[in-house]
């Protein structure tokens, strides 16, 4: 089952912070190359702005401005270790430089060197202490750190500076959902789609906490939701298709399966759930068929080799389910371990 996802807002800020008319001669000529230099990054021309901001620095190498947006420009082309230097430079320059602070942890995340980002959203805040996305953001890196109760506290405070966001209930109703309190994300996924009512991944995770709440319905409810969203996602028909199959609905179940399977013919817990359900509507043969194929596919697959072999004895079959399962017991199935712990003992009664 898909796990619950946030999102980390990547966009950067673009800053030209233009000094006093006083400024000296070649101040002025420098900041005049970074209104290019600019405009270039605006219309996404990576390699003029560089250029324009790059000779803004050779005129005047004190420009903290100059070294910002060149570093701007390098993170969009993806050269993090360029843009990380030249963001260093900035905050050299101008130690209160927040933004510089703020898009150099966006690097640092990109990089997945979270401790380090997690440091520079704390100082940005320092210096813009009422910017809910630093928050937010921050909120994101403690998420993915598995640090939930401060990835809540971040979420808490930057809904309390603006509380017209779709994505900051999103995100907080995934950290409630983390924390195993279903009825408050759903809670907060249900503001989110208020808020934004096309909000596929919304549907998307309340639909997981109603699982998890065993409100099967509302669950199915939201999964159609998200597929008429977004109909090429297999693992959301293989989430509806178990919520069917939680339900007894087995042929619902079967086609859910049938199109994940469609999708994504290569996941063999697609297969082995579908046939779990072949075998659960009594068609026997089409489960080992899909168990046979997840083995294909997973040649380690213990559940696969144990509701095979759990077929094979439905149908009389005991070499091959006894196959099957001692291979499911050497891959650690404590189930099919128990069973031939009791086979063993009737075998010598037979005998």
């Amino acid at each position: 089952m898909k796990s619950l996802a946030i999102s980390l807002f990547l966009f950067l800020f673009f800053f030209s912070s233009w000094g006093s008319a006083a400024d000296p001669l070649h101040t002025v000529k420098a900041k005049s190359w970074v209104k290019e230099g600019l405009a270039h990054l605006e219309n996404n021309d990576l390699d003029q702005a560089i250029k324009a901001f790059s000779t803004a620095i050779s005129i005047d190498p004190k420009l903290a401005n100059a070294y910002f947006n060149r570093a701007n420009a390098y993170t969009k082309k993806g050269a993090h270790d360029k843009a990380l230097a030249d963001y260093a430079q900035a905050i050299t320059l101008a130690p209160h430089y927040g933004e510089a602070y703020y898009n150099r942890a966006i690097v640092f995340r990109l990089l997945g060197e979270l401790d380090k980002a997690i440091a520079d959203f704390t100082q940005a805040l320092t210096f813009l202490p009422g910017d809910y996305q630093i928050y937010n953001s921050r909120g994101s890196i403690f998420y993915l750190k598995e640090d939930y109760e401060k990835a809540m506290a971040d979420f808490n405070q930057a809904i309390s500076l603006y509380p017209h966001s779709a994505e900051l209930f999103y995100n907080r109703g995934s950290a409630w959902a983390k924390k195993g309190h279903y009825d408050q994300a759903i809670a907060d996924f249900s503001r989110s789609l208020a808020m934004e009512p096309n909000y596929a991944e919304a549907y998307l995770n309340r639909g997981l906490a109603y699982e998890k709440k065993g409100w099967l319905e509302k669950a199915i409810e939201d999964y159609t939701r998200y597929i008429s969203l977004n109909p090429q996602n297999a693992q959301v028909f293989y989430n509806r298709g178990n919520a069917f199959q939680k339900k007894g609905e087995f042929d619902q179940a079967i086609a859910d399966f049938t199109q994940a399977i469609k999708l994504h013919p290569r996941n063999p817990h697609f297969l082995i759930n579908r046939g779990f359900a072949y075998a659960k509507k009594g068609e026997k043969d089409k489960a080992i068929t899909d168990f046979t194929k997840a083995i294909e596919l997973k040649p380690d697959f213990v559940e696969a080799y144990h509701n095979r072999g759990v077929v094979y004895l439905q149908l009389d079959n005991e070499p091959q389910a006894l196959q099957d399962l001692e291979t499911a017991a050497l891959l650690g199935s404590s189930a099919a371990r128990e069973w031939l712990r009791q086979k063993d003992p009737l075998d010598k009664e037979r005998r």
